[in-house]
Order: C-alpha cells, then structure tokens, then sequence
C-alpha cells in the first residue's frame, strides 16, 4: 500500500448544491440509534430540538382536565335534585343553572387548551420522527394531526394513528397500553356527550332520565383517570426516545 493510500480520505456526504436547502432525510447519519428505532441525529440541516416544554405542557392540561371532570362528577348529584324538582313544576333543565353547569362550561374551555397544545406537541414530534426515521411509514398525513380530532367519524380513529406512528417511529421498545389508552379516551367523550344529553333534557323527563347522569359521569371520570395515566407514560416515552435520537453520535 502506497503512503497516499494510507492516507486517502474517506468520502462523505455530499453538501447540497448552491442555492438548495439541505433535506433531513439526505442527511439522517447511518447507523443504530436509539435501541435501532431510529438514528442519532447529527446532520447539517436545520436545528432539531426536543419539544420538552411541549409535553410537559401537555400532560399539565391533562391533568387540569382530570381534576375538572372529577369536579363534574361530584356536582352531579346536587345537579341531579335540581334538574329533578324543576321538571316537576314543567321547567326543562336547560333553564336550570346549577354548579354542574359551571363545571361544564370549564371543562369545555380546559379540553380545548388540552387539545391545541396536544396538537403542537404532536406537529413537533411528528417533524423530529421523520427526519429521524424516514424509512418509517405513517398511516396519516401530517395534517390529520389536527384534524384528526375533529373530523367526525375519522375522529374514532385517525388521532390514535398518529400517535401510535410517532411513537413507533421514536421509541425502540414502547410499553403496552397504547389501546388502552385511546380506549379510556373515546369511552370518556361517550360518557360525557351522554352527561351533556341528560342535562339538557326537556320538562317531559322523567326522574329516570336524570338519574342517569352521576352514572354518565362516574364512567366518564373512571375513563380520563385510566386515560391520563397512559397517556402521561406515552409522552414521556416519546420524549425520551427523542432525547435519544437527537443526541449527536460521536465521530
């Protein structure tokens, strides 16, 4: 072997040509990363960073939504009496304002910040896994992480895709509980859209039909706490795989 040979330099990629911006998946370094999921990031392109203030963030509004609808279920038996003596003299409860009501009106407005920030987290941690592991597939476009959860019908489905692909392609061995998780969710909008029918119900309602809603709501908080705990482990698992895989590999 000649003295040049010993020496020759080894290529490596390629810089974008003049005037083209460097692509993510050009530059996702070869080799394991994180437990083989995906690959410490280490390319030139454009910053990536762990959206950490995002998840916390997250699981903080989960909670508040937690602990409201907890509040909506204990005011439902006092909502109950109410609703129950105002249809007797043929009031309809919708023109009945009880403390559930104030619950209800709070719930609403803490599931939408919950909703929004969710959304971001997810846009950002659905920008990390691609760039990570392009080679990983999603079922959905990267718009249905909004969409997802208010498109009617697809709503069933499509935001547990989401988050099943981005954990997928972030985290080499996620735990169970993925299923369980969405399952706690749909079950929790069920009971509380049945909550919402009861207490709107007109004077014609029977003692029966109110009667119905501290069961609604015992269901429904039963299922946001079983929900809140999946879910607060699902984002901590996603941000630590990319913690992983953002850590630049040594050379």
């Amino acid at each position: 072997m000649s003295q040049h040979d010993a020496y020759q330099v080894q290529p490596s990629h390629q810089p974008p040509a003049y005037g083209q911006p460097p692509a993510y998946r050009q530059y996702a370094p070869p080799g394991a990363g994180y437990g083989g999921a995906a690959r410490p990031w280490d390319g030139p392109g454009p910053a990536l960073s762990v959206p950490s203030g995002l998840a916390t963030a997250t699981v903080v509004l989960a909670v508040a939504v937690t602990a409201v609808q907890v509040l909506s279920w204990l005011t439902s038996f006092g909502a109950v009496e109410r609703y129950t003596q105002a249809a007797s003299v043929g009031v309809p409860s919708a023109e009945v304002f009880t403390a559930y009501d104030t619950v209800a009106t709070l719930l609403l407005l803490v599931q939408l910040a919950a909703g929004v920030v969710t959304c971001v987290w997810l846009w950002s941690s659905r920008s990390i896994a691609e760039a990570v592991a392009p080679e990983r597939g999603h079922a959905r476009s990267r718009v249905w992480v909004w969409l997802g959860w208010i498109v009617p019908v697809v709503s069933l489905w499509f935001p547990y895709q989401v988050v099943r692909d981005v954990r997928a392609a972030t985290v080499a061995s996620p735990r169970p509980g993925l299923g369980w998780w969405w399952t706690g969710w749909l079950v929790f909008g069920v009971a509380t859209n049945v909550a919402a029918q009861v207490a709107s119900s007109g004077p014609a309602a029977s003692p029966e039909v109110y009667s119905v809603l501290p069961v609604a709501e015992s269901v429904g908080t039963a299922a946001v706490v079983l929900a809140l705990v999946l879910w607060a482990r699902i984002v901590r698992e996603v941000t630590a795989g990319q913690r992983a895989v953002l850590t630049t590999s040594p050379r």
